[in-house]
């Protein structure tokens, strides 16, 4: 009962930090208001929908950033506090998310090479048991090599590329002291090399695309995919660090048009590095796409997926993580479900918000 009550209260908190995030947004972009009769056609779509009352915020930040109006925008509120909690199930995300087990989950997939993994203060290779002191040995001398937690980091925080030589990285830090930083739930993995189609975009971030599918029985639908890209001197793609995201055709896996920022910012139309976004062909495109419908398949207890894969140096897929709630990229992509839309929320209301059981 006290377990209900706390999360109740938690969700209570999320979707009121949601609002006030939006409300935020709203106040630096160019904000073009609704009409009066798109606010009734939004709120008539979900009250028949869900039966409930929804903030228009989100329909006016999406529609003044991109210029399309649309009443399928998902309101983070809602998502956020309620759609994700039903498609997939909250008992189980961190166990399922923990990147120190991928090597359980994804055997066969190719992943950054993990140079040593710590779970629950335990030290590992990418399989086995090892000592502190082995593992600190193995990173004397590493060349670029990332560090990121495997558990609670979210939106690129806690991710940093270092290197090391005979165990120092920099003048007043050691390999010993920045493991200790991080305590426990680690992993240090050899950087990726990513395709030089990818570094035109950015050559200082690895950026990655986030595709967001969606299960129905055994059948699997790409729902989107954004490219995300760095800022020039950024080694995170994030759009919390500045990064940019543009929307990618799902028959060419060619980016649509421009890419979006910072609220503040108008649509970005070249990179900091001046590369065309229009146009601009993503490599393996059709491959990320096919190996996220398998591997969605061994995950039975989550329905939405946000999935960050690169594209390494021979022009293979390289998973880096997946998301059991991932944020929506309706700036860059337009209502995240699509035309699924209804289906969706239609599915939902027969499923128990898993925060409240």
């Amino acid at each position: 009962m006290f377990e209900n009550i706390y999360n109740r209260y938690m969700l209570f908190r999320m979707r009121q930090r949601d609002i006030a995030n939006i409300k935020g947004k709203c106040a630096v972009c160019d904000l073009k208001p609704l009409t009066a009769g798109q606010k009734s056609d939004i709120l008539q779509f979900y009250q028949k929908l869900t039966g409930q009352k929804v903030p228009v915020y989100w329909h006016e930040y999406f529609q003044s950033r991109n210029g399309n109006f649309s009443i399928r925008y998902v309101p983070t509120c809602l998502y956020h506090t309620d759609v994700i909690y039903r498609l997939n199930t909250f008992q189980l995300r961190h166990a399922y998310v923990d990147k120190g087990i991928y090597d359980i989950y994804f055997p066969d997939v190719n992943r950054p090479a993990t140079i040593i993994k710590n779970m629950n203060g335990y030290f590992y290779d990418s399989q086995n048991p090892i000592s502190r002191a082995e593992a600190l040995e193995r990173c004397q001398d590493l060349g670029r090599v990332v560090i990121k937690p495997t558990q609670e980091g979210m939106w690129g925080e806690g991710v940093r590329v270092f290197s090391s030589d005979h165990g120092q990285v920099e003048e007043n830090l050691t390999v010993e002291q920045l493991v200790d930083q991080y305590d426990r739930n680690f992993i240090i993995q050899q950087a990726v090399v990513q395709h030089s189609e990818m570094a035109r975009l950015n050559p200082t971030s690895l950026n990655t695309l986030r595709v967001l599918s969606y299960r129905q029985g055994d059948e699997i639908f790409i729902l989107y995919v954004v490219v995300r890209i760095g800022r020039v001197g950024k080694s995170v793609d994030n759009e919390t660090a500045g990064g940019i995201n543009a929307d990618i055709d799902l028959a060419t896996g060619t980016i649509r048009d421009c890419a979006y920022g910072t609220p503040s910012e108008k649509r970005i139309l070249t990179t900091d590095v001046g590369t065309q976004l229009k146009g601009f062909a993503i490599p393996s495109f059709q491959q990320v796409l096919e190996t996220v419908k398998t591997l969605h398949l061994r995950l039975p207890y989550f329905n939405l997926i946000g999935w960050d894969f690169g594209i390494d140096e021979n022009g293979l897929p390289i998973l880096i993580e997946w998301n059991r709630a991932p944020d929506l990229s309706q700036t860059a992509h337009g209502p995240a479900f699509g035309e699924m839309t209804e289906t969706i929320f239609e599915r939902i209301r027969h499923l128990k918000n898993t925060m409240l059981r």
